[in-house]
């Protein structure tokens, strides 16, 4: 078994995707390498991550369950390992793979997946993991506990091999060296032999208990033989001869007795017929009536059928005179129905006027309904303004209330240390700070004009929303005016409509 290439993630210390290719030229050119580092850089990780591709389970942790899983690195959400290894029976990947819940690193532990396929194809040959360790012992000649005492020797594992007895030592070593065919060979060739010399021996057995003749005895056997089978000729001959003079009488006495069977069938045969005779007679009349019956149905029925159609044309010629009568009755109606027709259609003609007013009316209706919409947004919208100016006065008052409070702080203090004027002069920070002041307070003068302006704007926008208002109750009750007057309008013509179809 030779490992091509391994990939892992999130195993023990080692955070992330992590590859080594085992073929790269580097490695096949040194021969040999080693995997070095200070202690939890990570060294025994990589051998986890063979083990977990293969078996799912680790030298120092055993295997893993849904249960436990000390492997997956911390605050991660999942973590797999995958190798690519060469036997004698080809090439092949084994895949290994855990997640929590929704890949979360606080979820709950999902069943672990194992799986392997061709190297080369890619084909899955198994997926069930309680099925792929078996396919794994299978292709490797190796089953875990063996891997890992002569493949993989896990840290303080080695004295495992050493102490262990020389049957498993001596299975071990013919893995690594390849020497296991010899053992093979050497318990087939014991095998053969053991059942040559069994063999040997029932061979033995059985000539031990022949009896060896002389030489005149065995020619003296050689006529007695030569004479036995003359003899079985003629009596071959004769047996041949007695059986086919048996067989010839038997088919002579069979014949007898077929003849004297058909001679009693005859005999009984001509009884039955004498004593048909009669029945016959009346099976000749039978047949003749037979011929005729087909048109003695059809004439029978014809005359039936006769009888009904009389009786029908009967029938038909006394409700003849309610018929006509009917036709007449049904005449006046259709000719009263065309004539309301005709004065529903000039009906119709001298509405359409009003029918077209109505439906003029609906569409005024409709584009002041939507006028009616757009002002009802232009209302809100200014609204919605009013309420922005309102929220920004308010604002602008309180900073200016804020403003004349430290102008007042300002002039209180300098009120009470006026008598220190004088420093003035000798403090220019003082002077600055006096600037400050007169800036201060020229910005909450334009702050007050400000305020001003903003007081004026939100007086005209109330008046304006008092404006819209006031239109926008005109035209409701415009249109609340034009609704009633079509309803009139509908119920008039639907009265003009009635009195002309009455």
């Amino acid at each position: 078994m030779k490992i091509l290439e391994l990939r892992f993630r999130n195993l023990n210390s080692l955070y992330g995707e992590w590859a080594i290719d085992f073929t790269h030229p580097e490695f096949i050119s040194n021969g040999i390498f080693a995997l070095t580092g200070p202690t939890g850089s990570g060294k025994s990780t990589i051998l986890d991550a063979v083990c977990l591709a293969l078996y799912g389970a680790t030298p120092r942790l055993g295997r893993i369950t849904k249960s436990t899983n000390e492997v997956m690195s911390r605050q991660t959400g999942s973590c797999y390992a995958e190798v690519l290894f060469e036997s004698q029976k080809g090439r092949f990947r084994s895949r290994w793979e855990q997640r929590r819940a929704r890949n979360r690193p606080e979820g709950n532990l999902q069943d672990q997946e194992h799986q392997i396929s061709e190297g080369d194809t890619g084909r899955i040959i198994e997926a069930k993991k309680s099925f792929v360790s078996a396919i794994i012992e299978e292709k490797t000649g190796m089953d875990f506990d063996r891997f890992t005492r002569s493949i993989l020797l896990a840290q303080g594992g080695f004295d495992t091999f050493l102490k262990a007895d020389a049957e498993q030592k001596s299975r071990i070593l013919e893995q690594i060296t390849g020497t296991e065919i010899y053992s093979e060979i050497s318990k087939r060739v014991h095998e053969h032999q053991r059942d040559q010399r069994e063999k040997l021996r029932l061979l033995q057995a059985e000539a031990s208990g022949i009896a060896v003749l002389k030489p005149e005895e065995v020619q003296q056997a050689q006529q007695e033989l030569q004479a036995l089978k003359l003899r079985e000729k003629e009596l071959r001959k004769a047996y041949d001869t007695t059986q086919a003079a048996i067989t010839w009488l038997s088919g002579i006495g069979s014949l007898q007795q077929e003849l004297t069977d058909l001679s009693q069938e005859a005999v009984i045969l001509d009884e039955k017929i004498e004593a048909f005779k009669p029945e016959q007679d009346k099976l000749n009349r039978a047949d003749q009536a037979a011929s005729v019956e087909g048109v003695f149905a059809a004439f029978s029925a014809l005359r039936k059928q006769q009888v009904a159609d009389q009786s029908a044309l009967e029938h038909e010629v006394q409700r003849l005179p309610d018929l006509e009568e009917a036709v007449k009755k049904q005449s006046a109606a259709h000719h009263a129905a065309e004539e309301q027709k005709t004065r529903a259609k000039q009906t119709m003609q001298e509405a359409a006027p009003v029918i077209q007013s109505a439906r003029s009316l609906d569409q005024h209706l409709k584009g002041l309904t939507e006028s009616r919409t757009d002002l009802q947004k232009r209302c809100d919208h200014d609204a919605a303004a009013i309420e922005e100016l309102i929220t920004a006065l308010k604002t602008e008052q309180e900073r200016k209330k804020d403003a004349q409070t430290t102008l007042k702080e300002h002039e209180d203090y300098l009120r009470e240390h006026s008598q220190d004027a004088w420093l003035i002069s000798g403090l220019e920070h003082i002077q600055d700070q006096l600037d400050s002041l007169s800036t201060l307070k020229q910005h909450i003068a334009e702050k007050a004009d400000e305020i001003k302006e903003a007081e004026s704007v939100l007086h005209k926008a109330l008046k304006n929303q008092e404006k819209i208002q006031k239109k926008s109750r005109l035209r409701r009750q415009d249109t609340q005016d034009i609704a009633k007057n079509i309803k009139l309008d509908q119920e008039a013509m639907k009265d003009l409509l009635g009195d002309r179809m009455l």
